[in-house]
């Protein structure tokens, strides 16, 4: 990978879908990546801005427009692309199947053409839902074959193979159920806290399992995969795996909320087909982190939630 950026040991890293609840987190370490020893300097990129500081260097990026976005990326000339941007309804993707491929898909085949060009290692998002979740014994390990089950999966999994066989220095962080607050939406967890405190019962299914993840500690676990300079699939999920109802148990017991509330519910009727057991295992993120960092379960990002506004 090259270096051409400001100085030897600065890594420039274009964070394409900065404007996203992920993208937002990992900025929020900017300060102290910007000036550790291996220094980072970040570039924002998105179809718009409404949560990035005005002082961030930032591009208006849509992944795709194919010519401009190629042009604009081989411009910025990265070291780093880091692309989170997506489609990540998952029922709004079994409906609008030709948006959901031309964001999911052919979006990061475009940035796969820039950073072949610009010759920048790519990060990509990706998801537990690339499993069907019938996996008899353990959880989903980065070796297992994957077998998408809805269309956003497919979509997904189309980018991730495209990814692998290119000839770019590549990492594929699979996760789930990302949460935390999150001002511009809710997410599965803040629903359900906000259900709660509004004394408002909910059903929620017992049928679907899944590792939850703290966003704020994925964006840290990212930082430290590009220090480690991490390539190939990693599971950069939460610690752990439990069912949609137990979360919410979880959620009622960390916030002292009412868990009479909450009921559990069999199965739900989704436009798309979930995996009932997508539980990943992250075992190997957790032998190259060592120490270094810890890995959130549910409990621990909760707690934090507890005691912190953002």
């Amino acid at each position: 990978m090259k270096n051409n950026t400001l100085t030897d040991d600065t890594l420039k890293i274009l964070i394409i879908g900065a404007n996203g609840f992920l993208g937002t987190n990992l900025l929020r370490f900017k300060e102290e990546y910007e000036t550790s020893e291996n220094q980072f300097h970040f570039v924002t990129a998105d179809i718009s801005n409404s949560n990035i500081n005005p002082k961030m260097p930032f591009y208006h990026i849509d992944i795709t427009n194919a010519d401009d976005a190629v042009k604009k990326i081989i411009n910025i000339s990265p070291d780093i692309t880091l692309l989170t941007a997506a489609m990540t309804d998952v029922d709004e993707c079994e409906v609008n199947k030709e948006l959901a491929k031309k964001i999911n898909t052919e979006g990061p085949q475009n940035v796969i053409k820039a950073c072949q060009t610009a010759d920048s290692k790519l990060i990509f998002m990706s998801t537990d839902f690339v499993f069907d979740g019938t996996k008899k014994e353990g959880l989903y390990n980065e070796t297992d074959t994957p077998n998408p089950l809805s269309f956003y999966a497919k979509t997904k999994y189309d980018a991730e193979l495209a990814i692998i066989n290119s000839n770019l220095d590549y990492l594929i962080c699979r996760t789930a159920v990302l949460y935390g607050w999150n001002k511009s939406k809710l997410n599965f967890i803040t629903w359900i806290l906000k259900k709660l405190e509004l004394d408002e019962p909910i059903s929620i299914v017992t049928t679907q399992i899944n590792s939850p993840t703290f966003v704020k500690n994925l964006a840290e676990i990212i930082l430290k995969l590009i220090e480690k300079e991490a390539t190939g699939i990693y599971h950069t999920a939460g610690d752990g795996a439990i069912n949609r109802y137990e979360m919410a148990i979880h959620c009622a017991d960390v916030f002292n909320l009412n868990k009479s509330l909450i009921s559990p519910l069999a199965s739900l009727k989704q436009q798309a087909v979930r995996p009932k057991n997508a539980g990943l295992d992250i075992s190997k993120l957790k032998t190259l982190l060592g120490s270094e960092l810890k890995v959130y379960s549910l409990d621990d990002g909760l707690q934090y939630m507890k005691t912190h506004s953002i």
